[in-house]
């Protein structure tokens, strides 16, 4: 990359100063020098994982279940020797794609992107609940867009609420 006469070139493409100009204040907007806005949704932690055999069981036996073509949720209260902790309030993930999804490939980019919707939308679902996502074979040709509006649809903080 280089300038020349006013002009940027990326990888063959010529752009004007004026359009580098706007593309610059634009990354400003988007990604900003502070780190602040990057740390609103947080981090994806281990105490906001369900690691245990035993609290998935929890969650698939006590928990509510909503259904939709691309996965099934499961949201359940927390276990009661577990809200003792001081991470007893958190919201809990659980996530399960099995073999039939895809391949490894596949599976994990359905896992980051259940990962990121839970991130963004943690603020609204209900404390000291655990919420087991389950994707079916659908979810594979869905984008991350796609992945989030239905999760949206499926799990709306009222009806999370409702489930005590």
């Amino acid at each position: 990359m280089g300038f020349v006469h006013g002009r940027r070139r990326v990888q063959g493409v010529q752009f004007s100063s004026d359009a580098v100009a706007r593309a610059e204040n634009a990354s400003q907007l988007v990604f900003p020098q502070s780190k602040s806005m990057f740390y609103k949704t947080g981090r994806f932690r281990r105490a906001d994982r369900i690691l245990s055999s035993r609290d998935f069981r929890h969650v698939m036996e006590a928990g509510k279940r909503v259904t939709s073509g691309s996965f099934v949720v499961v949201i359940a209260p927390r276990r009661k020797d577990i809200d003792e902790k001081p991470e007893g309030n958190r919201r809990r993930l659980g996530i399960t794609v099995s073999k039939r999804v895809g391949n490894a490939a596949i599976r994990n980019r359905v896992k980051r992107r259940i990962r990121e919707w839970f991130r963004h939308a943690r603020e609204r679902l209900p404390k000291g609940f655990d919420i087991v996502v389950i994707a079916r074979r659908p979810v594979r040709d869905l984008s991350s867009c796609e992945v989030t509006m239905v999760l949206e649809q499926i799990v709306p903080a009222g009806r999370a609420r409702g489930t005590s």
